[in-house]
């Protein structure tokens, strides 16, 4: 996002007295991806425009090019589709790619950091990186071995397979522990196994499917928790000029 939009919208929060925090607040978005915006390291995706031009009560070519023309805007709108496409840029310090919908993945020092649209990043350094790669390589190896021997020592491939749905969930503990997020677990997958074994193995797919109620209760307690509690390390404070 360029300087001037960066401006704009910290000159129309300012001037709807709003604090950076309130804003926030209001678009159920960190502090810190506000203030990024009006830093222009970031823009806002589509959804969080609108809202602020609803909040501003404007359109949105007046809340981002106020002083265009029509037809300046429809030109740019034409040269940002032209344009839409993946960019690369690289330096003697990082690497980055963003797709067209605002995803950047960046290495940098050492570091892999996934950076949403709405400025928000979640970051694996290079160790965690390699030995995120190590675990899984090795829960393939142990579901492999377990296939085999539970498949040939008890003649279970009637049930075995079930391994292979429970390995993605098993990987995804380790991922979840690495970002202190809990939702990167991949809760479904886990129950769907457990429900799968217990069914073939023991004849209880009744009552045993109110397994499945559990998963978006995991959801409705795991989201808050990222946000709230494992949130990510606060940023820069706001512009000197932020009171």
């Amino acid at each position: 996002m360029n300087i001037e939009i960066a401006n704009r919208l910290q000159k129309l929060r300012k001037e709807n007295g709003y604090s950076q925090e309130e804003l926030a607040d209001k678009l159920g978005i960190s502090r810190q991806a506000v203030s990024k915006w009006e830093r222009a390291e970031s823009s806002p995706d589509t959804d969080n425009l609108i809202i602020l031009a609803r909040l501003y009560n404007m359109s949105l070519d007046e809340l981002l090019y106020d002083n265009e023309t029509n037809d300046e805007i429809r030109e740019r709108t034409m040269d940002k589709e032209e344009d839409k496409k993946d960019e690369i840029k690289a330096d003697s310090n990082s690497i980055s790619l963003t797709d067209d919908e605002g995803q950047t993945v960046k290495i940098e020092g050492g570091h892999v950091k996934f950076i949403n649209p709405d400025g928000t990043e979640e970051k694996l350094n290079k160790k965690q990186t390699i030995a995120l790669s190590i675990i899984d390589g090795v829960i393939f190896l142990l579901t492999l071995t377990g296939y085999f021997i539970w498949s040939f020592c008890f003649n279970a491939w009637y049930v075995s397979w079930v391994l292979w749905v429970a390995m993605p969930a098993i990987m995804s503990i380790f991922e979840a522990i690495f970002k202190k997020q809990l939702t990167k677990f991949v809760y479904p997958l886990l129950i769907a196994a457990v429900y799968c074994f217990i069914g073939m193995q023991y004849d209880l797919w009744h009552p045993f499917w109110i397994l499945f109620i559990t998963i978006p209760v995991y959801y409705m307690i795991a989201d808050p928790i990222d946000k709230y509690v494992f949130k990510t390390k606060e940023l820069d404070e706001d512009d000197k000029d932020e009171d």
